[in-house]
């Protein structure tokens, strides 16, 4: 790769991109030591083992220091040249050393499966980003033991899922160095197809075997395309074009997941990843790939990115720690260990462009969340994203969570929204589903309480949801089918559950759970026994219930004696949900669910009529609202 010339002056967000990444480089020189493969990074173990652990501590870095190495094309001021200078030695012997079979920092090679897959595709970007200072730099016998290396991910099988892309780069390069045959060319077609067969529309594309759709879409599906595109793309023209259709569809109104001070709600599995989520903006501008503007497109990724270095990202070492807000490990998926966040490298692809190109010039636009509320369905994956006064909520109307997902965490998919500012709460029983954002089931004694999994959408619509699912565990064969409706205005949601159950069992509706980080913070506002609210910071969390002889309860962590912390944003939280035991019998549970800032917003409705088909509510601040829906039950229905 050889970057355009430089026009004349380095704009300034250029700079601050440059500056953004030597912050996340610096804390690593010092663990970087002579004759290693591996980097020392704190954090915990994976599942995969101990040489994964160590490629990935290599690989996810040179990744990062590959997009800085490369500005300094751009702009290379004299305090860069001794930090890029020790870098590049030690990844140069680091990658030698790593490679070598007779080295006792042998990485050893990949396998069926193995993470090492993973890496290598990772890897083979890295290099080609760094062609002028490694590859192109080291002999033809050095280049031959990394190649062979690579080899041993030929013919191994991938996860049938976003890793797939990670075999189709290695290939590539393989055959690019003279080092391939046929045959992968073959596999290479093959993939892609596999890969093909996973798109749901819209721009959306199903992960494969976790049948989950989350922020691996802007993760993988559209930032992979893109590099493959514009490093091995010449071979089918055709497909390179198919697949920049599918992100400009998927980009048209990616911004509206981003609130108005950058964050994204968290949602879906590997979210310690962080700024990851902007890792195609620009590369699909990079590819002619973006429909966006492209100041809006800078804009998102710079808030993104200065969110996260605003709040305590950084472990002891100053590398990035594994967790959301700050360092929490309880949180992260088995397969991630302390090498694990610099995933987040792929957010500094703004770094390849030129520093004359629009990316870096255009005036700035208001984000979709700064502008006047709005929603936004998308049908294929089963999502409704709305903005609310600055902040940005998904509607969960589709999860689909594999069983073989389960261990990491369903809840991560499986609450019927999530919301940026508020984040969500873990367990670590996997038999205790968390309480917040949805509906569970408890079975008498309450040992095992049972949240959402297979998800059936109904309708993703603007201005409404409803969905088919069960709550139930397959121990005790215990079971509740569940149709869910939500409506909403202002910070308000409206949920109607129908519910059919099979035997006695405690069904909770929860809240959001509304974080801290200042023990006893928490203000107790408006309660009687149809309504509470809780503040803290200026933000508040509002459940109004409106059946007959539900009750209230409470799962609060304000102090340092209330258990182990489990919400992923903050030590601390506190939430309520709405109550009721039923047995064998159908029935409907509603409720009504806010989060916000405003004390106006968030005082309780009255319902003034609930006909069947038709309900009308009226609100001190919001006014009159009117639904008229089939779904909705008569009051009388609702018990």
């Amino acid at each position: 790769m050889n970057p355009a010339s430089a026009s004349n002056g380095i704009p300034k967000a250029y700079r601050g991109w440059q500056a953004r990444a030597e912050k996340l480089l610096a804390p690593l020189l010092p663990l970087m030591e002579a004759g290693k493969a591996s980097m020392g990074i704190a954090g915990q173990a994976s599942d995969h083992d101990l040489n994964a652990d160590r490629l990935e501590s290599v690989a996810r870095p040179i990744l990062l220091f590959a997009h800085w190495r490369y500005s300094l094309n751009f702009n290379r001021e004299a305090s860069y040249d001794d930090l890029a200078l020790k870098m590049e030695q030690w990844f140069k012997a680091a990658l030698l050393e790593g490679t070598d079979p007779d080295s006792s920092e042998f990485w050893g090679y990949s396998s069926n499966f193995h993470q090492h897959s993973v890496e290598m595709g990772l890897l083979v970007i890295g290099l080609e980003i760094s062609r002028d200072w490694l590859w192109d730099t080291i002999s033809n016998g050095e280049r031959d033991q990394i190649l062979a290396w690579l080899e041993s991910d030929i013919g191994n099988g991938h996860h049938w899922n976003n890793h797939m892309f990670f075999g189709i780069f290695v290939m590539e390069f393989l055959l690019k160095e003279g080092r391939g045959f046929a045959s992968y060319r073959a596999v290479i077609d093959r993939w892609f197809h596999e890969l093909e067969n996973m798109y749901l529309g819209d721009g959306w594309f199903m992960d494969g075997m976790n049948q989950s759709v989350d922020f691996y879409n802007a993760y993988a599906w559209h930032y992979y395309s893109m590099w493959w595109i514009k490093l091995y793309g010449e071979h089918d023209q055709e497909r390179g074009e198919r697949w920049k259709k599918l992100t400009r569809l998927f980009m048209k109104d990616y911004p509206m997941f981003f609130s108005e001070n950058g964050e994204q709600p968290a949602f879906g599995r590997s979210i310690t990843y962080r700024f990851n989520a902007t890792a195609p903006f620009a590369m699909a501008h990079l590819m002619g790939a973006s429909p966006l503007d492209p100041g809006l497109a800078r804009e998102v990724c710079e808030r993104n990115m200065d969110f996260f270095f605003s709040k305590p990202i950084f472990q002891e070492q100053g590398c990035l720690s594994l967790g959301w807000h700050d360092e929490f490990p309880d949180m992260v998926e088995v397969y991630s260990c302390g090498g694990s966040p610099y995933w987040a490298a792929k957010a500094f692809a703004p770094l390849l462009l030129s520093v004359d190109d629009p990316f870096w010039t255009a005036p700035t636009p208001p984000l979709p969340a700064e502008e006047e509320d709005r929603s936004v369905a998308f049908p294929a994956p089963g999502l409704i994203t709305r903005s609310v006064s600055g902040e940005i909520e998904i509607i969960n109307v589709g999860s689909q969570i594999a069983s073989s997902n389960t261990r990491y965490g369903p809840y991560k998919w499986g609450n019927l929204s999530y919301r940026s500012g508020i984040g969500f709460l873990i367990t670590r029983n996997p038999l205790q589903y968390p309480l917040d954002a949805g509906l569970t089931a408890a079975n008498v004694d309450g040992s095992i309480i049972v949240g959402r999994h297979y998800t059936a959408p109904v309708a993703v619509e603007q201005d409404r949801m409803s969905c088919l699912y069960s709550l139930g565990h397959k121990l005790e064969q215990s079971q509740v089918s569940v149709e869910s409706h939500m409506w909403w205005k202002g910070g308000w949601q409206l949920i109607v559950h129908r519910y059919i159950s099979k035997q006695q069992t405690t069904l909770r509706h929860g809240s959001y759970a509304l974080p801290s980080t200042r023990p006893d913070s928490f203000e107790v506002g408006e309660s009687d026994k149809n309504y509470t609210s809780v503040w803290t910071d200026g933000v508040g969390i509002a459940l109004q219930s409106l059946g007959h002889g539900d009750v209230f309860g409470a799962n609060d962590r304000i102090n340092e004696n209330d258990g182990l912390r489990i919400h992923i944003q903050s030590p601390f939280h506190a939430m309520r949900y709405v109550e009721r035991t039923v047995g064998d019998e159908a029935g409907y549970l509603a409720v009504l669910n806010w989060a916000g800032k405003n004390r106006e917003e968030s005082a309780p409705w009255n319902l003034l009529s609930a006909e069947s088909g038709s309900w009308k509510l009226n609100h001190p601040a919001l006014g009159d609202w009117t639904i008229v829906d089939e779904s909705l039950p008569a009051f009388d229905e609702i018990k």
